[in-house]
């Protein structure tokens, strides 16, 4: 058995300023469980801040490992290309690739990041076992599929291996290269899973269809694992965790139904689990709500993106209507499944009015909990790629920008500040004169943050700090005595 000391494969993931907590990453657990099936050692570090990277090159040159591997989304990109850079100059002799998202839709990011060997486009658990493979047999690993590399001033992008149609071939994910427990219990006791993987529907916000392109495709079409093989993760994680609620993070949970019939009948044979999944509205019906209450469900992320239809059916290209959005949330009172309403405001086009009807309808609909982002443009996707044609993207430094927090569009019809302003009121406006309780929490919560950034400017002092005191005093009785 080997040692950490003679690793075959450091995994490195960064979250720097990122919208996603640090929970777990099914690509990675995927790349390692397949290499570890074939014999191969992997272990994963994880640069939160910019002041990890001394540590994650530290572990790199005690570990000597044959290949250094990054996963990135689009927002990371230029933090991996900066750590790769630093692990280059401590470490001479290691391969040093990234695979992910954004080398898939945007495999030209190579040529920005010079410490990186190359990337990986797609899906590509076979292929990294076959690069990997050659590595550490000292043969040419740039013949590899789903490869890029560069080639003087150009690129050689290998042709893809396909798809894997059949998921449960793959051996479990890998949970072990992560604290997973310690993910759990931060988590509320969730445990998470994927069932299947691609969407075919078009949301140009998103990256399926630039996916798919890469594939030479027009839909990134849905494959699912047979419902045994999840039932068998389950009892697999069962055995070796805690937790008492799942959660099923594909984006199109119910999308066969077929499918999703045998499987929950299964589960309920087997476990007592209560879940959360996401939705689609216009692939939901009230049957299949009350189909998954009856299996366990208490909660339903629901994407409701914009309110107003030319934002949410043009702009952004969803094709649900207004009216099956409200079903579903009737539906799920009615089934007593808690709603999760995820939105998102700042796309070209966007208003204050636009943005009010949002806030609206949420407060219609009331939902459960609320989640709302600030679109961000990803290189690569059709709505990312209008914004750079049409000269829409301010030059933001990455070190201060928080991905979905923060906009990084010009836009004609909206100032960032006031989006900005919305983005920060969301919660509260849609809860005020709805939900007492809640409205007295966002609230409260707006006040505290708005204080947070004014106390960093530090030019008030004590009278500042007096002065929160008795606007905090003052925000709590009125919002009890209010109506």
């Amino acid at each position: 058995m080997k040692t950490d000391k003679n690793i075959d494969v450091l995994f490195v993931y960064t979250n720097i300023n990122g919208f996603h907590l640090d929970v777990y990453n099914f690509g990675i657990g995927y790349l390692s469980s397949v290499l570890k099936k074939n014999g191969f050692t992997t272990k994963l570090a994880i640069a939160r801040t910019k002041d990890d990277y001394r540590d994650v090159v530290e572990l790199t040159a005690a570990l000597k490992p044959k290949v250094v591997g990054f996963s990135s989304v689009s927002s990371q990109f230029i933090f991996v290309a900066e750590l790769a850079q630093m692990i280059r100059n401590a470490c001479k002799d290691c391969v040093i690739v990234c695979g992910g998202v954004h080398p898939t839709i945007f495999p030209e990011c190579l040529t920005g990041a010079p410490a990186l060997d190359g990337v990986f486009i797609g899906e590509s658990e076979t292929a990294f076992l076959d690069f990997v493979s050659a590595v550490a047999s000292g043969k040419d690993f740039k013949k590899t599929n789903n490869y890029c590399y560069r080639n003087g001033s150009g690129l050689i992008k290998n042709k893809l291996n396909p798809r894997i149609t059949h998921l449960e071939e793959l051996p479990f994910p890998d949970r072990e290269i992560y604290d997973y427990q310690s993910i759990i219990d931060d988590n509320d006791g969730v445990a998470t899973l994927m069932t299947n993987r691609g969407c075919p529907f078009d949301c140009t916000y998103c990256s399926n269809h630039a996916i798919a392109r890469a594939y030479a495709e027009t839909r990134n079409y849905t494959r699912y694992a047979k419902p045994e093989y999840v039932l068998d993760e389950i009892g697999e994680l069962q055995s070796h965790y805690r937790f008492n609620k799942l959660w099923f993070e594909d984006d199109l949970f119910i999308l066969n139904k077929q499918w999703l019939n045998t499987f929950l009948e299964g589960f309920k044979k087997r476990f007592s689990y209560q879940f959360m999944c996401h939705i689609r509205p216009d692939v939901c019906t009230r049957e299949i709500l009350f189909q998954l209450k009856g299996a366990g469900c208490y909660k339903i992320f629901l994407a409701v993106e914009s309110a107003n239809d030319h934002i949410r059916n043009t702009v952004m290209k969803r094709n649900i209507s207004k009216e099956q959005l409200e079903n579903c949330f009737r539906w799920a009172k009615e089934a007593s499944i808690e709603t999760l309403s995820v939105n998102i405001i700042g796309v070209p086009g966007e208003t204050e009015e636009t943005i009010r009807e949002t806030i609206a309808f949420n407060k219609k609909m009331n939902p459960t909990i609320i989640g709302v982002n600030v679109y961000s443009p990803y290189l690569g996707t059709e709505l990312g790629d209008f914004c750079r044609q049409n000269n829409l993207i301010n030059n933001l430094a990455p070190d201060v920008f928080h991905d979905r927090r923060q906009s990084v569009l010009r836009l004609p019809t909206i100032s960032n500040k006031k989006l900005m302003s919305y983005y920060e009121r969301f919660h509260y406006l849609v809860y005020k004169g709805v939900d007492k309780e809640k409205e007295r929490r966002f609230f409260l919560q707006l006040w505290g943050s708005r204080y947070r950034r004014l106390e960093k400017i530090k030019l008030f002092g004590f009278v500042f700090k007096k002065l929160k005191s008795v606007v905090k005093r003052l925000a709590q009785r009125f919002v009890k005595t209010a109506p």
